[in-house]
């Protein structure tokens, strides 16, 4: 399938760079949304989650349609679109933990806040290369991303116990616990999918 990117027609190509653009900002407007509190953020978001869907729909169409492509080259288009949509839904899913720690009200450390932050922007940058390896396939681009989505998912785990550690010493509330955790959570489900994408098109 990888190689066979190489060779995307213009319209194709167009709109898989389109969904990971997406997605990438849509991780953005959700740290403004948890950070500023707004919730114009969370409705950009939504709003995005529907032209991801259909751009990942056409993409697999295309590809379908596409007599030059093979059986497995179909079948491999349609796990990456798979997992494009299902990063959609986690960004969903962010964006209804930190709904609930808005209208809540729900204060969290500044510890936490810049422990998010670093996982944020960690996952965000990560995007920013996914279109490259798409066309690419280039190695140092793949050992590169996927050490990183290593480096992220330990740095997360790091994260969720030194927190538990700290609310078993009254440090934090269990309610602004849950959100940070279920916040945690869904991140490092965008860096499997990440993973399970980039795994899916390397040599």
């Amino acid at each position: 399938m990888g190689q066979k990117l190489k060779d995307l027609n213009i319209e194709l190509a167009e709109k898989i760079e389109s969904i990971t653009e997406h997605l990438q900002e849509g991780l953005k407007m959700l740290f403004q949304g948890f950070y500023k509190a707004n919730p114009r953020y969370l409705e950009e978001v939504e709003k995005k989650a529907e032209e991801i869907k259909s751009l990942t729909e056409e993409v697999q169409k295309m590809v379908a349609d596409d007599l030059s492509y093979k059986a497995e080259e179909i079948a491999a288009a349609a796990s990456i679109m798979s997992h494009y949509q299902k990063i959609n839904f986690d960004l969903q899913k962010l964006s209804s933990s930190i709904s609930s720690k808005n209208k809540e009200g729900i204060l969290f450390t500044e510890k936490a806040v810049t422990e998010l932050e670093e996982i944020f922007r960690g996952v965000g940058n990560l995007f920013a290369h996914l279109n490259d390896i798409l066309l690419t396939r280039n190695a140092v681009l793949v050992d590169h991303v996927l050490n990183e989505k290593k480096k992220y998912k330990q740095l997360s785990r790091q994260f969720a116990l030194e927190h538990q550690d700290r609310l078993i010493k009254g440090l934090c509330l269990p309610r602004s616990s849950s959100l940070y955790l279920a916040i945690l959570d869904s991140l490092e489900d965008i860096l499997w999918h990440l993973q399970a994408i980039v795994e899916e098109i390397k040599d």
